[in-house]
């Protein structure tokens, strides 16, 4: 699972990968489906419980559509995540990381779209993203790494995949 950000001198676009994948210990596929599931409901509510009648500027209106498409689809995806009973721990690790990106994702999104209108509301989501960073942090030990190298990785895997399946 990958998270696009700019790079730290705003020089272009990285990629943010866990350096490893560290599920929680109890790995029941149900459960860990269930709590990714549940996370992604609470904090889309909570997103919505700030957002009120904030109404962006109208250059940022498609920012803040894309946003709200976004919290319109996380009740389906957390649904989807739900009934999740097979998979190995990197899939449920995988979930678990979906389901704290897509609510960071809309909150950042807003925030920005909602910067010039609403202040309160932006510098309360950007409370929340701040937060939720820091969470993924700790949770992933993330690092950035350049779409280039991430690129590269992508072509040699699937070369590989093409030899073993082709020969």
């Amino acid at each position: 699972m990958a998270l696009r950000h700019p790079d730290r001198r705003r020089r272009g676009t990285g990629l943010v990968r866990p350096r490893r994948e560290r599920p929680p210990a109890r790995t029941r596929p149900a459960g860990e489906a269930a709590r990714a599931a549940e996370l992604l409901l609470g904090r889309t509510r909570e997103i919505t419980e700030l957002l009120g009648d904030g109404v962006p500027d109208e250059d940022l209106l498609p920012l803040h559509t894309a946003a709200r498409e976004l919290l319109d689809v996380a009740p389906s995806i957390a649904a989807t995540c739900a009934d999740e009973r097979g998979g190995s721990r990197g899939h449920f690790a995988t979930l678990g990381v979906a389901a704290r990106r897509i609510p960071l994702r809309a909150a950042a999104m807003l925030r920005r779209a909602l910067a010039g209108t609403a202040p309160g509301t932006a510098c309360a989501l950007t409370d929340l993203v701040h937060e939720w960073c820091r969470e993924l942090d700790k949770t992933y030990e993330l690092r950035w790494i350049p779409v280039s190298a991430q690129t590269a990785l992508h072509v040699r895997t699937m070369l590989d995949v093409a030899r073993r399946v082709c020969d």
